[in-house]
Parts: C-alpha cells; structure tokens; sequence
C-alpha cells in the first residue's frame, strides 16, 4: 500500500514538474505589448524570447538523456529545476532583451530534462501497460499551463512583475516537492547499491551504441517530427487563414483555432485507451496518421463556423492520440527499456521539437507563402510520412528490461 501511494505521489509531481516552465513562457504571449514597448523589441526579437526555452530544448534533450541513464533521473532534474528556477526568479530583475533572452532560456531546462526523464521514472514506478495512460495524461499537463496561462495572465496580474514573481514562486514549491519526494525506483529494487549501479548505469558510448542503432527509435522519433511540424502549422496559420478565406472576425477565428488544442487534449486521453484495446503500434499510428491527413485536408475547407468547430476538433485529437504512445516508446520498444530510455527520449525529443521549429518556418512556409490553402495541404504531407514511418515501428514489448 504504501508503494502504491508512492508510485502516485511521485507521478503528481512528475506531471507538475512539466509545467512551472511551460506556464513562464506563454505568460509571455499575453505580456507581449508590454514587453515590445518596454524593451523596443521587434517582432522577431520578441519571437526569439519565446522559443528560447525550445532552442535549449533542441539542442541538449539528447545529451540530457544520456546523462539521466549515465547518473539517474533524480540527480539530473534536480539540477536542471534549479537551473530553471534561476531563470524564473532572474526575468523578475531583467530589464533589456539580452538578460531575459537568457533567463528564458534557462527556463527550458526543467521542461527538458522532465520530458526525457518522464517515461523512465514512470516505467520504473508502474507495470507496462499503464504507461501509455500515465504519458497521455503527462502530455495532457504540458498542454494545460500554456492555456492557463493564455487565459488567466491579463486577469490575475496588474503588471509583468507580478506575473514572473508568481511563476516563480510556483517553480520554486514544484522543485520542492521534487526533492522531498520523488525517487528514481522503489526502494526495494535495490539490494545491492554497486552491483546495481554497475548493471543499471550504462556508459554514455553504450547508451549511444544502442540508442542510435535502434529501428524503432527513429521511426518514433520521425513520427513525432511531423506530428509536431503539422500541429504548429495549424495553431500558428489557422486564424490568419480562416480571416483571409472566409473574413470570419478575430474572435471567431480564435475559438475555431482553439479547438485544435482542445482536440490535442482529448487524443493525449483516449489515444492510450484506444491503443490499449489494439494492441498493435503499426495500425494505431498509422490509423491515426490516415485520419490526421484527411482532418487536416478537409478543417479548413468550409465557411461554417459550426462544422469548422467540428472539423478542427477531429483533427486535433487524431493529432494528439498518438503522442502518448511516442512518449511511452522509450520504455515498449525491444532493446530499450528503463536502462536506456533516458538517452531514447532524448533522440525522440530533438526530433519532436525539431519538427515544431524547422517544418512550419523552414520548410512549408517558405514554399507556400499566403497560399494557406498549399500550406494546409504541404502539412497533411506530414502524415504520409508518419504514415509510412508507422508501418516499420517494431511492435512494443511489455517488459520493462532493455
């Protein structure tokens, strides 16, 4: 019993572990006239605020992982919290764009290190076939601090100040809980501390060996790089569109578009029920990439506003149904498990937000241009490939040895 309620507790606080950086950087979006007049920054300048947290992101998830199977997840979150908590408190006292560029960045890495810790702490706590309901409801929490955010910044704080002094006194009681309670493994997984260290502890060149020559962890890896280039060309254009085709007022617009994050929620819960009864990782990631194609051809091609709702919301939810299923990989696939899923969700999280940054900016926007109807229609493209990526994910395993 008492494990039992640790198992969950720990769970909690992993989830809640996802949010302090999440919630700090959409205070931004609705502080961002605030921040541009005050600091004269420019548009693009005021963009690379938020997305600094997901540059660090790109570029350290998959060394963070190696050094979350090289010393332990514990270890490992609890510096980078501390590191993000740094960051939070110094965009209080930052006054021009170069101080708060660098306390956003450092707000990234809580964020970071919790995504590729999360499967493996979760598949040492928790039987196999709970994961996937555990990462769906852990994506659910990284969805809910930015709409918390969104929605409630303007109406609780008068000014920034007081914004960025809640997140970071929300941060600071997170990384509490943290190191009060949560813990790699129960304790009776260990007897022997050496001998376990020795054979759960990989080296970083055997952690990349298998990682980087595992089938399955680039197909998942690609898989979630086009779910994520798609999801992020449909948030980000869908209003702009939706006004340009149909002249709808902003308003309007913004309650169609919302209905994408929505949607995104309702997959991250039903998609692991779904696999669940399925079974089988070929058909359920590519049945959802074949749905995902034909939501994202047809959400934006009526003048109604009530099929429009209608539409965009089945096309976020087959968007999000899979993505528990991605986070609990790490842990499924053959060869991988708990000793190397650190270092897997790593790989799988650069590709993730690789796809966020690189798809929509670098790649379909600058081929589309205005022409949202080419744009829509380039990131439906995405899920073709998700589609053939699909049939060659080698099928999950319940064991949670590598």
């Amino acid at each position: 019993m008492h494990n039992k309620n640790t198992k969950w507790l720990i769970f909690i606080i992993v989830c809640l572990a996802y949010m302090p950086g999440s919630y700090a950087q959409y205070q931004l979006s609705v502080l961002a006239p605030e921040l541009m007049q005050s600091f004269g920054l420019s548009t693009s300048q005021f963009s690379s605020l938020f997305t600094a947290p997901m540059i660090i992101a790109i570029f350290l998830s998959f060394a963070g992982g190696i050094i979350s199977d090289k010393v332990g997840s514990k270890k490992v979150v609890s510096l980078a919290f501390l590191v993000a908590v740094a960051g939070l408190i110094g965009r209080i006292f930052a006054n021009s764009y170069l101080p708060f560029f660098f306390c956003m960045a450092l707000t990234g890495f809580s964020n970071m290190f919790v995504n590729v810790n999360a499967s493996k702490i979760a598949g040492n706590w928790f039987e196999p076939e709970k994961i996937g309901f555990l990462m769906g409801i852990f994506a659910l929490c990284g969805q809910f601090p930015g709409a918390f955010a969104t929605a409630t910044t303007a109406v609780l704080f008068d000014d920034r100040t007081a914004a960025f002094v809640a997140a970071a006194i929300f941060g600071i009681l997170v990384f509490v809980l943290w190191m009060l309670f949560v813990k790699d493994r129960p304790d009776e997984k260990i007897t022997d501390q050496k001998e376990y260290i020795q054979e759960e502890y990989p080296k970083i060149g055997e952690s990349l060996k298998v990682v980087l020559t595992n089938k399955g962890v680039w197909m998942i890896s690609i898989c979630i790089m086009m779910v994520l280039g798609s999801t992020v060309t449909l948030s980000t254009f869908m209003p702009t569109a939706l006004q340009s085709m149909y002249e709808m007022d902003t308003t309007t617009v913004g309650t169609i578009a919302s209905m994408l994050t929505f949607g995104n929620c309702i997959g991250s819960v039903a998609g692991p029920i779904v696999f669940a009864k399925v079974k089988n990782v070929k058909l359920f990631v590519s049945g959802t990439a074949l749905l995902s194609f034909l939501g994202i051809l047809i959400c934006w091609r009526s003048s109604s506003v009530i099929l429009l709702h209608i539409l965009v919301l089945f096309t976020g939810t087959m968007l999000g149904a899979a993505m528990p299923v991605f986070f609990s990989a790490p842990i499924l696939l053959k060869g991988i498990g708990t000793k190397y899923a650190g270092s897997a969700a790593g790989v799988i999280a650069t590709l993730q937000l690789l796809g966020a940054v690189l798809i929509p900016t670098y790649i379909l926007t600058p081929i589309a241009g205005t022409n949202y109807g080419l744009l829509f229609t380039l990131a439906s493209g995405c899920m073709i490939v998700m589609f053939i990526c699909g049939l060659l994910i080698p099928q999950f395993e319940n064991s949670r040895k590598g």
